[in-house]
């Protein structure tokens, strides 16, 4: 009891926003978190590789990830991989100096949710604000066929009848014009 009330727990509105970063550049975490906090009642943590990152994510489950490509320890697509499969509905945001397709790829097929491009700033904020906003949505891969779905398919499967080639006289069948050289 506090002041004759009764404590209660907050609720999911009430408490802030946890988001990780991970990058192996002070500056760069430390600019990425006085901008972070300033938008908002966020809490960030910091880490300075994907080994740190995956360690406290499972020690925080952060409301967002934000980790770095290229990082000592642990890379981002690795600690990118292990966050995603322990903790699947905490997205992660990829910022990196190397950003492509083929590296959006191998982000998207290891969990993360999005990529950025670190050149792009201005983009952080608003893409860790969609992030939240599409937090209830987990990051799902392709099922997997469960085995006797094949088994069933091919047993409802007629197999092919043969049949005769049509004769040139049958009327669907309009053969070749000899003088065009060309098939109908």
């Amino acid at each position: 009891m506090v002041g004759g009330k009764r404590a209660v727990p907050p609720t999911v509105e009430q408490m802030p926003v946890r988001i990780l970063i991970s990058d192996d550049s002070e500056v760069y975490r430390q600019t990425l978190r006085r901008l972070l906090e300033s938008v908002d009642q966020w809490q960030v943590t910091e880490t300075r590789d994907g080994a740190e990152a995956v360690s406290r994510a499972l020690e925080i489950h952060p409301d967002v990830v934000i980790l770095d490509l290229a990082m000592p320890v642990k890379d981002g697509l690795t600690a990118s991989r292990e966050i995603s499969q322990a903790l699947p509905n905490a997205p992660i945001l990829l910022c990196t100096m190397h950003s492509s397709l083929q590296v959006e790829l191998e982000a998207k097929k290891v969990g993360a949710r999005a990529t950025i491009s670190k050149a792009n700033s201005a983009a952080i904020v608003p893409a860790v604000q969609q992030l939240l906003a599409d937090r209830a949505t987990p990051v799902t891969t392709a099922p997997a066929i469960e085995p006797s779905i094949p088994a069933i398919l091919a047993s409802t499967v007629q197999p092919a009848t043969t049949t005769t080639a049509p004769s040139p006289a049958d009327p669907a069948v309009i053969p070749p014009d000899p003088k065009s050289g060309n098939d109908a």
